[in-house]
């Protein structure tokens, strides 16, 4: 009798130890347009909302993401889009540049900005809630101005 309750007591156990067998989970697709286009490259966030658990993404590519295996719940959800920059060659290009920002009143000294979308968007840090399986989202960001 001991050793039958002893083995279904080692089975209960060892369910115990492995976490997240079976657990359910969300596959999360769609695209992202920041002011009515589609956002080139970038990165979207899924930040539990509670605080808890772990913070999942993938990368935006011509405005389409597509992340798999997330756990399920409410989530903030953070976009970055990035433009590439073509570098000045020469400090003489890089100078030149400058100036020309400068009489256009922009003195910070960056030629061109890689970041597209300012965190502070509408419609950025959106709360969505995941379900278990599959969901389809669709992001239209806009600037504040």
């Amino acid at each position: 009798m001991t050793r039958p309750l002893f083995v279904l007591a080692s089975l209960g156990f060892l369910l115990l130890l492995a976490p997240g067998c079976g657990d359910p989970v969300s596959t999360v697709s769609g695209s992202v347009a920041y002011n009515g286009q589609k956002v080139g490259d970038g990165w979207i966030t899924f930040i539990p909302a509670d605080g808890l658990g772990p913070t999942e993404g993938g990368p935006i590519a011509n405005g389409e993401f597509h992340v798999e295996k997330m756990i399920p719940g409410k989530k903030t959800v953070q976009i970055v889009a990035v433009k590439k920059v073509n570098f000045a060659r020469t400090g003489v290009d890089l100078s030149a540049a400058a100036r020309e920002q400068a009489m256009r009143g922009d003195t910070s000294g960056i030629v061109e900005r890689a970041d597209e979308i300012p965190a502070d968007a509408e419609g950025n840090n959106a709360l969505v809630i995941l379900e278990p399986g599959d969901k389809k989202l669709e992001f239209q960001l806009k600037s504040k101005h």
